[in-house]
């Protein structure tokens, strides 16, 4: 099939954590390999768009949009005062930009401009990550045209879903087909709290670090931290010299971390596709107020399938925690097989099938 060269406009609507927005760049990824575009996206100041989207060599539009889901009243009142001008300006970038195609990613900026791209009657396709939507995607997932959800389950929420699996980003899938050149040893063992990093997983894998230093495996700890949390875990990592540590606030380039890990301790949010993309052994901590609890369902389907080990917040102590890595530290067949499980739920290049999908519904 020849490749369309005219120019299409693409604005991908969403973020705030990597969760939304790594799904996004996956797709702007795939729609950049069958046609000629100028993709933008639209997110908020303080989001992590913020930094990464320019990165990757899109442009990024902000507005001033935070949100609504459990929050405090001081927090929801100034929520609801800044929606008039999120709403303005949305409108301004529709009217100046004139995207062919809007994309909804979930996340705090995707609701204004997906809510007017759909009373505008521009073509509109949404994108859910989760075992269980978030607000935004709840409440318009009924009047987008074409949604794209991970998992059978889900598509009831939807006004017309396609089962499509994760994207995941271009290096990642690049990783996944990558020969395994891990040895046995060192064993690494990587921490994710996410792109913000997360406290309590913090906080127990240094109150770990003992008894990680008593083992007579030889170890590496790769620990992506966040920025407010990175000065005292580094600290914490300084007081044990015996293990191998690369600690950061964030990574990069995540597919060169999961190529060297041999175990991932991580939430349980759209990483957990990224996650049986390349195939690796995986603590699940899901996040006790996540949206929907679609953390918990992230987790509970691994979990079940073998993939990974879930450990909810409330039975993550230290002593909980080196027991689940011991076990896999003390019996690599078993985390061998959990690779194996993992791999076997990766549906594929969900971001190509959702470009195919999507070049084929709107005629386009």
């Amino acid at each position: 099939m020849p490749v369309n060269r005219s120019p299409f406009r693409i604005l991908i609507a969403g973020g705030g954590t990597g969760g939304h927005l790594f799904p996004g760049i996956a797709i702007a990824e795939a729609f950049k390999k069958q046609r000629t575009c100028d993709i933008r996206f639209v997110g908020t100041h303080s989001g992590i768009e913020k930094r990464i989207v320019p990165t990757y060599g899109f442009r990024l539009y902000t507005i001033p949009v935070s949100g609504l889901y459990r929050v405090g009243l001081i927090r929801k009142l100034k929520s609801l005062f800044k929606l008039p001008v999120a709403l303005v300006k949305s409108l301004w970038i529709l009217a100046t930009f004139r995207p062919h195609l809007t994309v909804g990613i979930g996340g705090y900026a995707s609701g204004p401009i997906l809510a007017l791209s759909i009373l505008l009657g521009k073509k509109t396709i949404l994108q859910e990550q989760n075992a269980y939507p978030g607000m935004t995607n709840r409440i318009l997932g009924k009047w987008v045209p074409l949604a794209f959800v991970p998992f059978e389950g889900v598509d009831h929420l939807f006004k017309n879903p396609v089962v499509a699996g994760n994207p995941v980003r271009k290096a990642i899938i690049t990783a996944s087909k990558q020969k395994d050149e891990r040895s046995g040893e060192p064993i690494v063992i990587t921490i994710l709290g996410g792109s913000q990093g997360a406290h309590i997983l913090n906080q127990t894998m240094v109150d770990t670090l003992p008894q990680l230093a008593s083992t007579p495996h030889r170890l590496k700890i790769i620990h992506q931290t966040g920025k407010t949390d990175h000065p005292w875990v580094r600290s914490a990592y300084d007081r044990h010299p015996g293990i191998e540590a690369c600690v950061s606030p964030f990574f990069d380039d995540i597919a060169s971390v999961f190529l060297q890990s041999h175990l991932l301790i991580c939430r349980a949010g759209s990483m957990v596709n990224e996650i049986i993309a390349v195939g690796r052994a995986s603590i699940l901590v899901p996040i006790a107020i996540s949206s929907g609890n679609h953390q918990l369902e992230n987790a509970n389907k691994l979990s079940a399938a073998g993939a990974a080990i879930k450990l909810e917040e409330r039975d993550l102590t230290p002593d909980q925690l080196w027991r689940s890595i011991q076990a896999l530290l003390e019996d690599p067949e078993k985390r061998r097989a959990m690779e194996a499980k993992a791999k076997a739920l990766f549906p594929g290049d969900a971001a190509e099938t959702i470009v195919s999908r999507t070049i084929a519904f709107f005629e386009i």
